[in-house]
């Protein structure tokens, strides 16, 4: 019997684990799961980025049905002179502007409103990787499109001219042709190149707010269609920020940026 009990301990002490062979499968452990964690994190993006897409999508279908119904003219980025949203289910009360801006308390009337019929969706226009300002909008209006301050994009323009919506028409590469894209700020109602492209050359809070998906950012076009676009290619977009002339368009002005100038052939 005791030489039983004994040989028991014996196998016992065998099956329990050293402190060395302990020690080497929490590194084991801690290899896989700094090898595994940034891969879980880049899908979980992933599926953020393609939510985003979708959202912009829809958005320009809703802009295209617009321009159907109105005479193929895009939708303006806001009632002019500013009016203020008091609607709790419209965009415009749900998403905040820079307040003494466009209205006075910053729940405006705007682009998102107007198309609102046709998406029929408040949440459309927050991306979900948008984290610094949730009180803003997602997505940025082009002024080019709106016309919201279309004579940066034609020097030749008169002031009167600004606030006219663009037609189908008037736009020279509508496949090429930035309409929505991602600029979660306060001014989201006009987004412009000067400002995005140094929002994108910015802190890394400012960057998030323009390129937030695995170095870049999704993109609505003037056909409608959506595509993502390498933070470079924001980046890129000059620094200058002058009226475009179109007789001879200078590479080195932001309105000049043939990725946002729809007027220049």
């Amino acid at each position: 019997m005791g030489s039983s009990m004994q040989e028991l301990k014996r196998n016992q002490r065998r099956r329990a684990f050293t402190l060395i062979e302990l020690l080497v499968v929490i590194a084991i452990i801690a290899i896989l799961a700094a090898i595994l964690f940034p891969v879980f994190g880049r899908a979980r993006e992933n599926a953020r980025r393609t939510s985003c897409a979708s959202n912009l999508k829809q958005i320009g279908l809703g802009i295209m049905q617009y321009t159907q119904d109105y005479d193929e003219a895009y939708p303006p980025a806001a009632w002019n002179p500013g009016v203020e949203q008091d609607d709790s289910s419209m965009p415009g009360k749900r998403y905040a502007l820079a307040a003494g801006g466009l209205c006075a308390t910053g729940y405006c009337v705007t682009w998102m409103d107007i198309i609102y019929p046709y998406v029929k969706s408040v949440q459309l226009f927050a991306c979900p990787s948008a984290r610094y300002d949730e009180e803003n909008p997602s997505y940025g209006y082009s002024n080019a499109i709106s016309a919201r301050n279309i004579t940066n994009y034609d020097s030749t323009l008169s002031g009167t001219r600004n606030n006219i919506p663009l037609k189908l028409s008037a736009v020279l590469r509508p496949a090429e042709i930035y309409t929505v894209v991602e600029y979660n700020y306060s001014a989201a109602y006009y987004a412009n190149p000067y400002e995005v492209g140094r929002q994108a050359r910015g802190t890394l809070s400012n960057q998030k707010r323009v390129i937030p998906h695995l170095g870049g950012a999704n993109v609505t076009f003037a056909d409608g269609h959506v595509k993502w676009v390498n933070a470079q290619v924001i980046k890129a977009i000059p620094d200058v920020n002058t009226r475009c002339v179109l007789a001879s368009p200078s590479a080195a002005y932001a309105y000049c940026d043939k990725n946002w100038n729809p007027l220049i052939p």
